[in-house]
């Protein structure tokens, strides 16, 4: 690592982990330059996995697994023995999971509908209840998930019924 100060070259003093604002884990790393005798800190956190999302729309966005972790927040919240670091740990889970799955097979991207199935699987066995809360979003009521290719034109939201399109003559 080079000095900030005068691009020498530096050596590490202490080595330290520490949590850092997210949530996650970061080395902290004291530092002393060889060339200027000047002290500095670096710290290290795990890079996000090179991972899309291809989105409803057919749009890509790199994943990101703090957006992950605040959409369990929110399905989650109010639910009695769901901690945040339970959560977190999930996030994890399926984030390593996704990236052993899609990038293991050679494969750069992922479907959003995929990652859809895999939370609703891992958070039913923590919490059928907040994982319930998180079907009512995603899924018919045939279980299957919504605006995927080749899914049923006609179905309700919320167990009411869509108003018919524009030119349908109404039944």
């Amino acid at each position: 690592m080079q000095c900030p100060y005068c691009n020498g070259e530096s050596t590490v003093t202490e080595t330290r982990p520490t949590a850092d604002a997210e949530g996650g884990h970061a080395m902290r790393r004291r530092r002393h330059c060889t060339v200027c005798k000047r002290r500095f800190t670096t710290y290290e956190r795990l890079g996000a996995p090179a991972l899309k999302v291809t989105k409803r729309d057919g749009t890509s966005e790199p994943f990101d697994g703090d957006k992950l972790l605040r959409a369990l927040k929110r399905v989650c919240a109010h639910r009695p023995g769901l901690r945040d670091d339970d959560l977190r740990r999930l996030a994890r889970d399926i984030e390593a999971t996704l990236v052993d799955d899609v990038l293991g097979a050679g494969r750069k991207s992922v479907a959003w509908s995929d990652i859809a199935r895999l939370v609703l699987r891992r958070l039913a066995n923590v919490d059928p209840v907040a994982a319930q809360r998180l079907a009512v979003n995603y899924t018919d009521e045939s279980g299957d998930v919504r605006f995927e290719a080749g899914a049923p034109a006609a179905t309700t939201q919320l167990g009411l019924p869509l108003p018919p399109a524009e030119g349908d003559p109404e039944t």
